[in-house]
């Protein structure tokens, strides 16, 4: 009996088991880009799965057949933005970056997903624990990042040796404070393109010799 249910098994055409899976990846993917909607428009609170099934187009029992719970989707949400940004963090000119540099990508990626970055700090104490998680691995790749070339211009006589973990942690808590702030700080518009470039210059004139 189990040799005749495996063999009927492996008669399934590897075509049919592709287009299934390509099938399941791409629902998986309306799911998520349907939830980044909502969390833009109404916030990690207003993501609910019904709404996110809604914005789909999915039966609302589709969402858990991929995420099981609404947490799970949510810290795949985060998720998501985290790779988004990781990727344009990536993105600097040189193998060995400057402080300069690694403050401009970081920006960058901010301005890119400034909306989305923003829910997720504003609302990051009601976040299921994965996807705080997720939030501070991301913050802490950002400081990685910054401690590094801050080492390497220190050596160069470049940069004040000061506490670079102080340093790296000041950059991420001025951001934050700015992107919790942004209707404060530029109403209506993209606070890091309004103020990005003053914290980039108060961050940098501080480690300047």
């Amino acid at each position: 009996m189990q040799s005749s249910t495996l063999a009927s098994a492996s008669a399934i055409p590897v075509s049919r088991v592709t287009a299934r899976s390509r099938q399941r990846d791409a629902t998986r993917l309306q799911l998520v880009q349907a939830g980044l909607r909502i969390v833009a428009e109404r916030g990690f609170a207003g993501a609910t799965t019904a709404a996110i099934a809604e914005a789909s187009g999915k039966a609302h029992g589709t969402v858990f057949v991929h995420f099981g719970t609404r947490d799970v989707l949510v810290a795949e949400l985060v998720a998501e933005i985290g790779r988004a940004m990781s990727q344009r963090l990536a993105d600097v000119p040189e193998e060995a970056p400057s402080v300069a540099e690694v403050l401009a990508s970081h920006l960058g990626a901010l301005e890119r997903h400034e909306v989305l970055h923003a829910r997720m700090l504003c609302e990051a104490s009601t976040l299921p624990d994965a996807a705080r998680a997720r939030l501070f691995a991301l913050q802490s790749g950002v400081c990685w990042r910054l401690r590094t070339a801050y080492a390497r211009e220190v050596a160069q006589g470049m940069a004040r040796d000061l506490d670079p973990a102080a340093l790296a942690n000041m950059w991420i808590a001025l951001t934050n404070h700015y992107l919790m702030n942004r209707d404060l700080f530029a109403p209506g518009a993209s606070v890091i393109a309004a103020r990005g470039g003053e914290l980039k210059a108060q961050w940098l004139a501080t480690i300047r010799p």
